[in-house]
């Protein structure tokens, strides 16, 4: 494995012996490495990454997990409830409930680490621990083996995030999966053919009979396994192969060929198929179709191009798979032969978009051919197979029913691969036009990225793979010399040292230094940025010059105001810097100063503040720390952005605040319909899902209601209701009130009919702490939820001003131009800025008006219900705004 780090370099791995027994055999050997945790597909900072942008309802992060949350295999209480007659093997029996499972597992998994539950986490242990007995494996091919991948990234997360699965569980799920037991020197030959074995046996060769897609995820799940068993000769077993290298010497060798054929077995315009009749032995290490180089052609045109289109994007994306996997332990399989993967991608993307879509580079259906140099007539790895021609139908079979071509453009493989080769590389838009095309028709058709196929596609991408930097945030190095990769989630003190850490060449990327290397010869030795040992301790920054640049990923919790202080030494005053987040410079370029009171000299260490109350936005961003000035004038040790004043933007006060209660009989949750449950924060309708409150019967004419209590008074502007499924018409002419701590009613309006399936309802931003809802129909008062949004900052009413006489928007709903006037507001307009929030919470539009009469641009705004605030230093004026 080669891992790049910058203090140990790759001999510093602990080595640990392992003793393994296979039946009538026992052999010893070292196979332990360490590798970066969590580290399959997803490292810990994308993790972290995940959580902050949805927790900020950042898009499209927030959509994308909505999608992702509401998948049934996403739930905790799903069900996991197969007969523990078939968990012992893996057979055409148990193939799909192990694989579903495992998809329980992983997503179960992720949705611990984004949302904090313990409960996903939980759920993902009982998937790993219901199927940690597996011993047999009867299935026949090592594609339905390499289909498992799911359930080990869904072990990794959990191992190294979560404290509740103990160590007997982990390492007996580890020994399943290698069973009968792992060995680089011996085949457990008996145990193979008699299939006592359980995943490793089956994968551990590929699959060099087939079309390399087979052979593809069988590498896949091995290189995902070897990264979870701390298994350094299994990951070069996989990557090894992938790039055509020959097998460790302390390893099995690879499969022998050429492969020996004869008959023809098929034959029409796209290509010949031919009998296999074994393998020669004649060339050690052959390498077949998964072979990068083998499957994906110096054109981009895939092995499996003349077989199907389905088959060969599969393939393509598989690789990019374990592309991500490789990247985050360090090793670049994405750049391979060129960015080969990419090339596969292009390739397959143009003859597939082409045909439905029309480019000024590309006005018909792109055809390559053998004559015009674009397709290559070539005979496959495993000899079975001849390419003829590029095929838009399925094998030979050219009826319309079988045309395959344009038809696979939704599925899920461009976030990850955008997020590669376009914002973590900076490639040309040339290298990824007909990737980004491709992610230009979904998100136009569909939004954001879905499931797809769970074999073969990463899914979620907008969720799990969409970047903000190019490099990833780290607190530091551990003893092996691997980043620790970690958020930077303001407010903190970040050590300058720290700048995001990238694989490869971080030049232009995660930093920009004048010089090629450390000219200060300490900690990260073998990068550009110049570091030394800080006279404070730890490390410093210095040979600080004109134009140079570093990156930081970090986590702004919430809008609102933050102080930015560095630690420096200086020399003279002739250094500036200047700090920008998101892209857009939140400082301008500020001296840092030299002289009493402040540094003079490189070992006098002082706190300078370089941005007083600068406005950042919340989500995960890049903050990048840009110098000039004169060479050499300072030296920076940390820098510390600390939180000011956070902006106060609506939320649902009755999830935060509220107490429900609703009018019963003799029981306070009649049929264990609870009022709290109206506030829980599920909108799902469904009684059976236990999220739905009920109150007792009456009779007609008597008055049957359900409230929640505020404790304080809060500006309420909208109050959403949602029904009950199924029932929908015992919510039928319902009467809302909201009264004040004073017990005044300030909002009382009839409702007849019911809601189907919600009401929205706009108070005008009337002051109150209780809302109501009554009827007198005989049946009881049954409701999935309610939500009052509204600022959480409590109203003492005798400070309560007139504001709806002093705020006036028009129209309401509107279309592209809202009209505010502030009338006799009384706001102060130099201090005074308008917010416009989703209801989710995220900003989405921000600007400062210079007159008491704004006129609004919310055309760019997607349909729906957001929250207008205008404020200055004293005083939020909120408005809620529906948007055709």
């Amino acid at each position: 494995m080669n891992v790049k780090n910058t203090l140990i370099k790759n001999n510093a791995f602990s080595q640990s012996t392992i003793l393994l027994v296979f039946l009538l055999f026992a052999v010893t050997f070292s196979v332990q490495a360490q590798f970066v945790h969590p580290g399959i597909s997803h490292k810990l900072s994308d993790l972290d990454r995940m959580k902050y942008m949805v927790e900020a309802g950042i898009e499209p992060w927030a959509t994308t997990f909505v999608n992702f949350s509401s998948h049934p295999r996403s739930q905790y209480n799903m069900a996991v409830d197969v007969d523990p007659a078939i968990t012992t093997g893996y057979t055409d029996a148990s193939q799909n409930w192990f694989i579903n499972d495992g998809v329980t597992a992983y997503n179960n998994a992720i949705m611990w680490y984004i949302t904090g539950d313990s409960r996903h986490a939980d759920k993902a242990i009982e998937v790993f621990n219901t199927w940690k007995g597996i011993v047999r494996n009867e299935k026949s091919i090592p594609l339905d083996s390499g289909r498992v991948w799911r359930i080990i990234e869904a072990a990794e997360i959990i191992e190294h995030t979560y404290n509740g699965w103990t160590e007997s569980d982990i390492q007996a799920f580890k020994d399943m999966l290698v069973y009968p037991g792992y060995s680089n020197t011996t085949v457990p030959t008996a145990a193979i053919n008699s299939k006592d074995i359980s995943f490793y046996w089956k994968i551990y060769n590929g699959d060099p009979a087939r079309h390399g897609n087979q052979g593809l995820f069988a590498y896949r799940t091995m290189l995902a396994m070897a990264i979870f068993l701390d298994n350094e000769i299994m990951y070069d077993r996989a990557l090894n192969y992938l790039k055509g290298e020959a097998h460790r010497p302390d390893d099995l060798p690879y499969p022998s060929g050429p492969s020996i054929n004869s008959n023809q077995l098929v034959s029409c315009e796209y290509f010949d198929e031919f009998s296999q009749n074994g393998f020669e032995s004649t060339v050690v290490d052959y390498g077949f179709n998964e072979v990068i180089d083998n499957y994906i052609y110096s054109n981009g045109q895939c092995q499996e191009s003349s077989r199907d289109q389905a088959h060969g994007l599969a393939g393509v994306a598989t690789i990019t798979v374990m592309s991500e996997m490789a990247w985050n332990q360090g090793d670049d399989l994405y750049g391979h032969l060129s960015n080969r993967p990419l090339l596969g991608l292009e390739f397959y993307y143009r003859y597939n978009l082409s045909l439905n879509n029309s480019y000024p580079d590309q006005t018909s259906p792109w055809e390559p051919t053998v004559a015009s140099g674009e397709y290559i007539e070539r005979t496959d790895r495993s000899g079975r197979w001849r390419s003829l021609k590029i095929n838009p139908y399925v094998n030979c079979d050219d009826s319309p029913e079988a045309l395959e071509r344009g038809k696979h453009y939704l599925m899920p493989v461009y976030e990850m691969n955008l997020g590669h080769y376009k914002d973590r590389m900076g490639l040309p838009s040339n290298d990824y036009k007909w990737l980004n095309r491709g992610m230009e028709i979904l998100t136009a058709e569909i939004g954001v990225e879905g499931e797809g196929v769970v074999s073969d596609h990463p899914g979620y991408g907008g969720l799990k793979f969409r970047r903000v930097s190019p490099g990833d945030p780290i607190s530091g190095f551990n003893s092996n010399g691997f980043p620790d990769y970690n958020m930077n989630v303001l407010p903190m003190t970040i050590e300058a040292e720290n700048y995001d850490y990238f694989v490869l060449n971080g030049q232009d990327r995660a930093y920009n230094d004048i010089s090629v290397t450390n000219d200060g010869g300490e900690y990260r030795i073998d990068e550009g940025v110049d570091l030394k040992e800080c006279s404070e301790g730890g490390y410093n920054v210095t040979g600080i010059q004109d134009e140079e640049w570093l990156t930081y990923t970090v986590s702004v919790p919430s809008d609102g105001t933050y102080d930015i202080d560095i630690n420096y030494a200086s020399v003279n005053a002739n250094g500036k810097i200047k700090f920008n987040f998101g892209g857009e410079d939140i400082t301008s370029e500020v001296i840092v100063p030299f002289g009493a009171p402040n540094s003079i000299g490189l070992t006098d260490w002082k706190t300078f503040k370089v941005g007083s109350s600068v406005r950042l936005s919340k989500g995960v961003q890049a903050m990048k720390v840009l110098f000039s000035g004169s060479d050499n004038a300072f030296e920076l040790n940390n820098i510390t952005v600390s939180l000011v004043a956070e902006d106060l933007g609506p939320i649902n006060l009755a999830h935060t605040y509220g107490t429900a209660s609703h009018s019963i009989d003799s029981d306070p949750c009649p049929y264990g319909g609870c009022a709290e449950l109206a506030i829980d924060g599920n909108t799902n309708g469904n009684f059976g899902s236990g999220s739905v409150s009920h109150s007792a019967h009456g009779t007609n004419g008597s008055v049957k209601w359900w409230e929640v209590d505020l404790s304080n008074n809060y500006k309420i502007e909208t109050i959403d209701i949602y029904n009950r499924s199924g029932y929908e018409s015992r919510l039928l002419d319902i009467t809302v009130e909201v009264k004040n701590t004073n017990g005044d009613v300030v909002f009382s309006k009839f409702y007849s009919g019911y809601p189907n399936p919600t009401l929205s309802i706009d108070t005008g931003g009337v002051v109150g702490s209780v809302v109501r809802i009554s009827k007198t129909s005989d049946t009881g008062i049954t409701l999935a939820e309610v939500e009052i949004y509204g600022v959480d900052n409590v109203i003492v009413l005798s400070n309560i001003e007139h504001e709806l006489e002093q705020v006036v928007i028009y129209p309401n709903p509107v279309s592209n131009e809202l009209n505010i006037s502030l009338g006799l507001a009384n706001l102060n307009l130099n201090e005074t800025s308008i917010k416009v929030f989703a209801l989710s919470g995220q900003k989405v539009l921000e600007t400062k008006p210079n007159s008491n009469n704004i006129k609004l641009d919310v055309s760019q705004l997607n349909s729906g219900i957001y929250m207008l605030m205008i404020s200055d230093t004293s005083k939020n004026i909120t408005r809620k705004i529906v948007k055709l």
